[in-house]
């Protein structure tokens, strides 16, 4: 899907879960080593300026919030400065591959669980044991284990994830709560509710498209719940059902889960509840726009969504409502991964321990946190009852920056327009999640990094055509699978299924 963010990580922990898991002090042996008990480090007195490095568009107000923080910075011993670059997110990641490869002089990126892999094989990344060992103890600090399971390759941390509920966190769906009570439907549990959610909207809502811009991830709640690997959801070329008993390494595209994805998505495009194939967005070109200003019935999701959505909904539907549909509440809720969205440092940063101290100083208080992510309270935001509120502030001072790549549940302040109840769900949210038999797994790429790649340029030349319900099905998917083939799947499931095994060895103390 072009500009939709599959921002979500494949890996985790090194506790050992009995079904339940908790967020949790630092306690894994394996990460000892970074956790130091004296005061973080000094840097030197010379000013360093970051080059951040960001997907989208420069929030609005960004200088006069800058402003403040390097003023907060210095004021706290850190003499660093703050110099942003925003791509357009269909150009970001092959940005980041020409500054590593250039050695431009940038320092702080996002990166995500399915592409840091790729990135740490081609050297793309810093490790940052040292720096977070010195500069780093509030990282170390509130940052569990199974969330450094998730930046961790070959012994190596490469990056800060953001801490956030994090089990089936893509498994989402969002929809416009407001219509479905307008016709008194049931709460949307399973895909027969989804269904008549979709069916009612196309037949009483002839100027709301029903459907549009989400790959229909949410169904695996429906069809089938499993841990990919070597990149996100059904883009990833592998996965593992956690309950598979011989927990066996399989290809995507000969599940039956894929098949009754794209099926379902047929249906729908069939009946009129989706206009064109999922990925296209000739109908809309800003959906995002389109589904906040009423266009759209229903529309992509992820757990945080509805929190970063809200306030823009409701400037253009003051009456309306948003629900976050998860599939199946009833069924195990897995914690596949440990983390999502990461704060890298590039391998040609002259920075990294700088780059580290910076981010342990937003991840050390309310008030830095607040700062770096809200801006100057009663310039940028107000505060209703510890919630965000924009109300009396102009537009040209509303900084709503992508904090999605550094969210700390901790510190994270929900709209007024979220309510108590929902804002303790999500923060409670991984409390009775079950940890997957694959979680702390994370495969390293390296010594199949070429098949990788020749997978990745066909599964992005096939998908679109799969997700169209007018093609030819049958031949449509021999030449993918054929394809796949030649390429080399058959070898990444062998070496992947040998890195699990040999996991699964150390976890179970020498035997499978």
């Amino acid at each position: 899907m072009r500009k939709s963010i599959y921002v979500v990580l494949i890996i985790l922990t090194t506790a050992i879960f009995v079904g339940t898991i908790r967020y949790c002090t630092r306690s894994n042996p394996e990460k000892s080593s970074i956790v130091g008990t004296q005061p973080p480090a000094k840097l030197g007195i010379h000013p360093t300026t970051l080059k951040l490095l960001f997907p989208l568009d420069k929030p609005v107000a960004q200088a006069e919030v800058i402003q403040a923080v390097e003023a907060k910075l210095a004021k706290d011993g850190l003499p660093i400065k703050l110099e942003f670059t925003y791509i357009p997110f269909n150009q970001y990641w092959n940005k980041v591959w020409l500054i590593a490869a250039s050695g431009e002089p940038y320092d702080i990126a996002l990166s995500a669980f399915s592409n840091i892999s790729d990135f740490v094989s081609k050297k793309v990344l810093a490790p940052l044991d040292d720096a977070l060992h010195d500069y780093g103890q509030d990282i170390v600090k509130s940052t569990p284990d199974y969330a450094f399971q998730g930046v961790t390759i070959n012994g190596h941390i490469y990056g800060v994830p953001r801490v956030m509920p994090i089990s089936e966190f893509q498994s989402f769906v969002q929809i416009r709560g407001d219509l479905r009570k307008k016709y008194g439907l049931p709460e949307i549990k399973t895909v027969a509710d989804m269904d008549l959610y979709l069916a009612t909207i196309h037949m009483n809502e002839p100027a709301i498209t029903p459907y549009f811009y989400d790959t229909g991830r949410f169904l695996l709640r429906e069809y089938g719940d499993v841990a990919f690997f070597a990149g996100a959801y059904l883009n990833a070329p592998v996965y593992i059902d956690p309950a598979d008993p011989q927990l066996k390494v399989r290809s995507t595209y000969e599940s039956d889960f894929f098949e009754n994805i794209m099926a379902k998505m047929h249906e729908w495009q069939g009946k009129g509840y989706i206009p064109y194939g999922p990925s296209d967005t000739s109908r809309y070109q800003d959906p995002e726009l389109a589904f906040n200003s009423g266009k759209i019935a229903a529309t992509w999701s992820v757990v945080l969504k509805q929190t970063e959505r809200i306030d823009a909904f409701k400037a253009m539907n003051p009456d309306g409502e948003l629900e976050n549909v998860y599939l199946h509440p009833e069924k195990p809720k897995y914690l596949f991964t440990g983390a999502d969205n990461i704060l890298s440092v590039f391998s040609t940063s002259q920075h990294v321990n700088e780059s580290v101290a910076f981010l342990n100083w937003l991840r050390s208080s309310q008030e830095n946190y607040d700062l770096f992510t809200y801006g100057i309270k009663d310039v940028n935001y107000k505060l209703q009852d510890g919630a965000i509120d924009y109300d009396g502030i102009a537009p040209e001072h509303q900084y709503t920056p992508i904090s999605w790549t550094w969210n700390d549940i901790r510190f994270v302040r929900f709209s007024k327009y979220i309510s108590p109840a929902y804002s303790n769900q999500l923060r409670s949210w991984d409390k009775e999640a079950i940890a997957s038999p694959t979680l702390g797994f994370m495969p390293d790429l390296a010594p199949i990094k070429s098949e990788i790649a020749q997978l990745n340029v066909i599964i992005t030349e096939y998908l679109p055509l799969l997700y169209d319900a007018k093609v030819d099905w049958a031949a449509t998917m021999e030449s993918f699978r054929a394809k796949l083939k030649d390429a080399g799947m058959n070898h990444v499931i062998t070496e992947i299924q040998k890195q699990y095994d040999a996991y699964r060895v150390t976890r179970k103390g020498g035997k499978l």
